[in-house]
């Protein structure tokens, strides 16, 4: 048994049961707040087959009867033939394939919620249905656009965002919710890849995992016109804020005023994606050699197979000592040759390579941007010029700065 589970009490019946686990289900971490929805919605449906005419079970039916397999094929066969709906359907008698596997894949939570998982009786779940990859020759075109895209000095501040979210989605095929939990901490300290973390649905909290992701150049030069446009969406957000996708626009939510340069949710950012292609379709219609771009996020992802590195979900207290030590180390090599004037020289620009390699190893350990920074100032490399020759990308350390409030430790030393 997992030990994020905590199974409800097998003594309720009926909807009590159901709406027990359901409680339990939407609790866990790993839970979005979509499949919360669906769990729901599930439970809604099945405790409507309990007081149906056609459900074999009443609704004081016991654990053991709610998940055995004639209840469960007849509360599916009512649910498919749109029988348990709370409204009409214009045609009940058309079932979806996806509301299916919702269905089974809510029904594998509720047992494990209820812990019968050895004597459960449910359906295989099927496979889901494939979906065409984009073909080559359009993902290379794609990727092209984007690129023309990214060297146009008329794109506004939509078309950036849509254009390092579609390089990002396009090198990495990570899914929205993914995508909208990145900070500026899972950008590595040279933009050249991406941590993210991994939870699908249905997992316990200790089943995720970490990856490291390549950026291609494309996704780069997209993160560096971004990541400005970014930083003056914040203007009006007070506090620190590390979201790396944030709204163009204010908004209202329960009667408050939210201002842009707020962090994206998933359907927001699906939306924003979907709006900009709309906008900058219709802008390039009639251009040589463009091609409209996919107006879904999902598109994006069919036939991306990125090449990815297991990282740790916390550093390992040990091993970062030794990371930011060797961090420290070549930061203090590389200052003493700058210091000695030797910037170009063989020497140096073998320093750089050392120290940015150490950095980078440590960003992957999970070791904070500011605590990097804050060794390679007390190295001797506190200023911007310095850091870049250590491979910071200047777009990220202001990006940093917002975030902390203070900034990097070199300002904020110097501010007290």
């Amino acid at each position: 048994m997992n030990a994020d589970v905590k199974v409800v009490d097998r003594t309720l019946t009926g909807p009590e049961l159901l709406y027990a686990a359901a409680t339990e289900v939407t609790s866990w971490p790993s839970i979005s707040p979509s499949r919360a929805r669906q769990v729901k919605w599930v439970v809604g449906e099945y405790t409507r087959a309990l007081a149906h005419a056609e459900h074999p079970l009443a609704e004081d039916a016991g654990i053991r009867e709610v998940f055995a397999a004639e209840p469960v094929d007849v509360y599916l066969r009512l649910a498919r033939t749109g029988q348990l709906r709370v409204r009409k359907a214009a045609d009940p008698s058309r079932g979806s394939d996806n509301s299916e596997q919702t269905r089974l894949e809510v029904l594998r939570l509720l047992v494990t919620a209820c812990g019968v998982e050895e004597f459960a009786e449910l359906p295989p779940q099927p496979d889901p249905p494939s979906k065409s990859p984009v073909a080559k020759r359009a993902r290379s075109l794609l990727r092209s656009q984007l690129t023309d895209l990214a060297d146009s000095p008329d794109a506004t501040t939509g078309q950036l965002r849509m254009l390092a979210v579609g390089a990002v989605v396009s090198d990495t095929g990570i899914r929205a919710g993914e995508m909208c939990a990145r900070t500026i901490e899972d950008l590595s300290p040279t933009l050249e890849e991406l941590r993210v973390v991994r939870r699908p649905q249905g997992w316990s909290q200790s089943d995720a995992f970490t990856e490291l992701l390549a950026l291609s150049a494309l996704s780069r030069a997209a993160l560096k016109r971004w990541l400005p446009e970014r930083q003056q969406l914040l203007e009006r957000v007070g506090g620190t804020t590390t979201a790396l996708w944030v709204s163009l626009h204010g908004n209202h939510h329960d009667g408050q005023t939210v201002p842009a340069g707020t962090p994206l949710m998933p359907r927001g950012l699906a939306r924003a994606w979907t709006r900009a292609v709309a906008e900058t379709n219709v802008e390039m219609a009639g251009q040589p050699s463009w091609e409209p771009l996919p107006t879904r996020m999902e598109q994006l992802r069919r036939g991306v197979k990125p090449t990815a590195v297991r990282a740790p979900m916390m550093p390992d207290a040990e091993k970062a000592a030794v990371l930011l030590d060797d961090v420290a180390a070549r930061g203090r090599a590389l200052a003493e040759l700058r210091r000695a004037g030797e910037e170009g020289g063989t020497a140096e620009l073998q320093a750089r390579m050392a120290v940015r390699q150490a950095v980078r190893d440590a960003w992957a350990e999970g070791i904070e941007h500011t605590v990097q920074l804050s060794t390679l100032a007390d190295a001797g490399l506190p200023d911007t010029a310095s850091l870049a020759a250590a491979g910071w990308e200047q777009v990220l350390l202001d990006a940093i700065d917002r975030g902390q409030g203070w900034g990097r430790p070199s300002k904020a030393a110097a501010a007290v």
